[in-house]
């Protein structure tokens, strides 16, 4: 896991960037995918600066697909907003909500804890990586039984409870986000203890 831990390091970098620069206190959003807790490892340099200045980490995840970035982000489905269940945290939430306010209805604007929301984003990349790997191992089957994948693919997608994303077969996941945060949710199953998690998730990788 010498990606997630470069990752780290790289944060760590910028908190200290961000402290060295600043002379008021400042709310800092992380926007991109990230390891989980990444916020907490900010937010103890962030605040060991021995001065009265003081930084709220918030984890603002994009939810962006290719191809329709700028529409995602002008009529997002979902906007997630993760901070600390403190006074001060939750007030650097509301300021954050209260911008996304100006264009997005108060209904889509969801706020959770920091962790909840770092990790949203890693699931969510992981459960649609899934659904890649589900409908590539069907086409499998399809082939021995003289079956179309599209087709399967198509009558599947009509049900509602499933929908017809993500469910054509490909050579594998496009991009590095999916195998990345694929990747990030192995080694937090592993970290935590949790075998047999991981190495679910670590199958839905393998079976790309």
């Amino acid at each position: 896991m010498r990606a997630r831990a470069a990752d780290l390091q790289y944060w760590e970098k910028t908190a200290r960037q961000i402290l060295e620069n600043s002379t008021t206190s400042k709310i800092v959003v992380e926007k991109s995918t990230l390891p989980v807790r990444t916020a907490e490892a900010m937010e103890s340099i962030l605040n060991s600066n021995g001065n009265s200045l003081h930084f709220d980490v918030l984890s603002n995840p994009e939810f962006l697909a290719e191809g329709t970035a700028v529409s995602d982000m002008q009529d997002p489905n979902r906007v997630l907003i993760g901070g600390r269940e403190t006074p001060s945290g939750q007030k650097a939430v509301q300021a954050l909500v209260e911008i996304y306010a100006n264009w997005v209805p108060r209904e889509r604007i969801i706020t959770a804890n920091l962790w909840s929301s770092e990790l949203s984003k890693l699931v969510a990349n992981a459960f649609l990586a899934q659904r890649i790997s589900s409908v590539n191992a069907i086409s499998a089957l399809c082939e021995k039984t003289e079956a179309d994948v599209s087709e399967v693919a198509h009558a599947i997608g009509l049900d509602k409870r499933i929908g017809n994303q993500f469910l054509r077969a490909s050579v594998g996941f496009g991009g590095s986000c999916f195998k990345k945060d694929i990747l990030n949710l192995v080694y937090l199953c592993e970290h935590y203890g949790l075998p047999e998690v991981a190495r679910y998730w670590e199958q839905v990788y393998l079976d790309e």
